[in-house]
């Protein structure tokens, strides 16, 4: 029998327990050990959820309450705060007087949630805010206002096309309610820092790439920016702690929020990207439990919170071999430091006394809180602009990339880049089919180009409150670094903070390589463009026409008869079929995907559909987003695989430069259908 690392230093701990741990595969749905460490007896209360089911990334319909425990221990007195019958309640969030509590709720009967307001003792219940779809996570900012997430945008997220949740704010009664957040697909968990800046968890989905890092934002949306996160690791439901740092849930799974317990160490950089394996940037403070989903052999984790004197409140199950079978139940823990927690002398957390608090076997118990008085931050005033609809984002130098994220790096004097793309999102929203692309990537269009300057900054004037991206082009206008995020800038709002395009963010501050960019002297370029006004190039519309009219005439299959002689010595008429060159059928016959959409073959064979890989029905000629990664490209200009010989097709067949401009920025902004 081996009990995990991450409670081995719990002094008493059950024979049931020690069972359950050795054989992993059985669940536990029977009280939780009664016989691990007690803390002392503490006189402050918690708010938490009992909710009849399983619970992730607030995607439940189960029936939940609020409860609170008091005094903060194993023999505190659990009492009913709200006690509706068939009605959901989530995300508590306690006042700063401590005697309120936000939380989302949809009432008994309804299809939606929104934003309700109670007493710590059960009184005083009132709705905050109304109608337009589901509201969640509520917390209390410094100037009296209130920050939520809801998907009453009506946009979807660029996965799944489930409704996507972006932060809003409101006054106190539900009025002035605004928008603030941006992003494509979903924007939750928000935390409020000691400093009064926002940190959440945001969903960043660009083609093939998932993944959830910490985002951090002004109360009024401006100033938003990657805070904490590299890529392959997602971290959920972080919480300030009061050193300065940040616990959190890390996990691999793409819509997963449980995992083992993190601590994350913002001193030593953002960990953006990673740094192989050396978790200079985070220590996991429970390393048995796994980032991958069930089974969980060791426990999971959800929900850390802190309650003083280093002490931390967390939802954990014991083992379990399927979601279905967790019990998460509350616990108390405490955590221990070596290391003065500088970047020469880096501090090391673990876990110490991991207790057993409350657990009731017939529901979870979430997302506990401290009910107590607590100071608040200092208010951000708001600089938003709302007289004006556009916003100015800076970029101080395009060849500081010291970090590797798996794209090239531009060699400053070898590489030519003279300007960038800038693309703008075209959000799915709720009833649209999502036939728009066979491939992964969402749809996009082109607000312009803009100068860089010689010593790489670039200066945009772009829409407000609209999703952004970039990409650096090369010589021959393929995108050389892209840049895989929705950004987007506020009313009014100038973003200088981007020292680089993915620049050194290892180790404490960036290293900032132009103080001082020569595009901060010149106007902004000038792409306020509306949407109607945005070039769409898409297969449909402007890519389809072209391979119909000049690549279709040879790249299509064709059938030979011939007479095949049989055993019986009779004679029968065959058709052979020969693959079209390069086996690229680039005709308009349609093909039905796995997903049912239907599209042309010309398209599936240009799109970078992952059902065509080498060695299958064909070879994927596009990587979406990557023309310099593309055979598709390098045919077309004669470089690359084709380097030597004459651009494809040739002769009267041969494109024009603004085909292949077009081939180039189709394949820029992900080889979309429609």
């Amino acid at each position: 029998m081996r009990i995990p690392a991450s409670l081995s230093h719990v002094s008493s701990i059950s024979v049931g327990v020690c069972a359950l741990l050795a054989v992993g595969a059985l669940g536990c749905k029977e009280r939780a050990p009664d016989d691990l460490i007690q803390q002392p007896v503490s006189t402050e209360a918690l708010v938490f959820v009992k909710a009849a089911e399983e619970e992730s990334l607030n995607r439940t319909r189960g029936e939940s309450n609020l409860y609170k425990l008091s005094p903060i221990s194993a023999d505190g007195e659990v009492t009913p705060l709200t006690g509706f019958v068939g009605a959901g309640v989530s995300d508590p969030c306690v006042s700063f007087d401590g005697r309120m509590i936000l939380f989302s709720l949809r009432p008994p009967g309804a299809n939606s949630r929104n934003i309700w307001e109670i007493g710590v003792d059960g009184t005083g219940l009132r709705q905050v805010t109304r109608g337009g779809g589901d509201d969640f996570d509520p917390i209390y900012l410094p100037d009296g206002k209130i920050l939520f997430t809801s998907n009453r945008d009506g946009e979807m997220d660029e996965y799944n096309h489930a409704p996507a949740e972006h932060m809003h704010i409101c006054n106190a009664d539900g009025g002035e309610l605004e928008r603030i957040s941006f992003n494509q697909s979903d924007d939750f968990d928000p935390a409020l820092m000691p400093n009064g800046r926002i940190l959440y968890t945001r969903w960043e989905h660009f083609g093939t790439m998932n993944r959830f890092p910490l985002f951090a934002t002004n109360p009024d949306g401006t100033g938003t920016f990657h805070s904490f996160g590299p890529h392959g690791r997602n971290f959920f439901h972080a919480q300030p702690t009061p050193d300065g740092r940040i616990i959190a849930i890390e996990s691999t799974e793409i819509e997963g929020d449980a995992g083992p317990l993190a601590l994350l160490k913002p001193e030593q950089g953002p960990a953006d990207p990673a740094d192989n394996g050396e978790h200079r940037h985070w220590d996991v403070l429970t390393t048995d439990v796994n980032t991958g989903g069930s089974p969980w052999p060791y426990g999971v984790f959800k929900y850390p919170f802190p309650i003083g004197d280093n002490r931390y409140v967390v939802s954990y199950s014991l083992p379990a071999a399927t979601e279905e079978e967790t019990d998460y139940a509350l616990y108390t823990l405490t955590l221990d430091q070596t290391g003065s927690g500088t970047p020469e002398d880096p501090a090391t957390l673990t876990v110490r006394n991991l207790t057993f608090l409350y657990n009731d076997s017939r529901t979870n118990e979430y997302d506990a809180q401290l009910i107590a008085p607590r100071e608040k931050p200092p208010v951000i005033p708001s600089v938003v602009d709302h007289n004006r609809t556009t916003g100015v984002f800076l970029a101080q130098d395009v060849f500081n990339r010291g970090a590797n994220d798996g794209q090239e790096r531009p060699q400053r004097g070898a590489d030519t880049i003279e300007r960038i793309a800038v693309l703008a999102s075209r959000p799915t929203m709720r009833g649209e089919m999502g036939d728009f692309s066979a491939n992964e990537f969402e749809k996009r269009s082109l607000l312009g180009f803009a100068p860089v300057e010689s010593d790489g900054s670039f200066r945009i004037e772009v829409p407000a409150d609209t999703p952004i991206s970039f990409a650096t082009m090369d010589e021959l206008d393929r995108g050389f670094v892209v840049k895989r995020t929705w950004l987007y800038v506020r009313p009014g709002e100038e973003f200088d903070k981007c020292v680089g395009c993915h620049e050194d963010r290892q180790l404490g501050e960036p290293v900032q390589t132009n103080p001082l960019p020569m595009a901060r002297l010149r106007p902004a370029t000038d792409l306020n463009v509306p949407p109607e006004a945005r070039r769409v190039i898409a297969y449909e519309n402007e890519i389809g026409p072209i391979v119909e009219a000049k690549c279709a005439g040879c790249h299509h299959p064709t059938y030979v008869q011939r007479d095949s002689l049989l055993a019986d010595s009779t004679f029968v008429t065959v058709t052979d079929t020969i693959p079209p060159p390069g086996e690229l059928d680039l005709t308009a016959v349609v093909d039905t995907t796995d997903m049912m959409d239907v599209f042309p073959r010309g398209y599936l064979s240009l799109s970078g559909e992952m059902e065509f890989e080498d060695g299958d029905e064909g070879r994927n000629v596009v990587v979406p987003a990557f023309a310099r990664h593309s055979p598709l490209i390098d045919w077309i200009l004669g470089v690359g695989e084709r380097s030597g010989e004459s651009p494809h097709p040739e002769a009267e067949f041969a494109l024009t430069e603004e085909e292949k401009f077009l081939f180039k920025i189709w394949v820029l902004l992900g080889a979309q259908y429609r």
